[in-house]
């Protein structure tokens, strides 16, 4: 995972690698309330839920990309940031998967 944060110009002044982090269940569960996966069909209405939740997303992105300073997160794009999300999402519940079932 990796993103670039740009300058005004547009032009790419940094980036920075992301890492697997071992995902929390709060994690998990912040950015599916932040998203609110189920219910989003298009991805105007995935950006309204960034966009609603920018700072506590932000706060989770972090530990992901521990070099990205605050103000880096605004100036990143949108359609560099919705894919590692997605990533993030998916990661997390591959880890849940890999929870071994216990029959009673």
């Amino acid at each position: 995972m990796k993103l670039n944060v740009y300058n005004k110009d547009g032009e790419i002044i940094k980036t920075v690698e992301g890492r697997n982090i071992d995902i929390k269940f709060g994690h998990i569960r912040s950015i599916m309330k932040l998203l609110n996966v189920d219910n989003i069909d298009d991805t105007y209405d995935l950006l309204n839920s960034v966009y609603s939740a920018w700072e506590k997303l932000t706060e989770i992105l972090s530990e992901c990309f521990p070099e990205m300073e605050e103000d880096d997160w605004e100036n990143i794009r949108i359609k560099e940031l919705i894919p590692e999300l997605i990533q993030i999402i998916k990661d997390s519940f591959a880890e849940i998967l890999t929870i071994p079932k216990e029959k009673n």
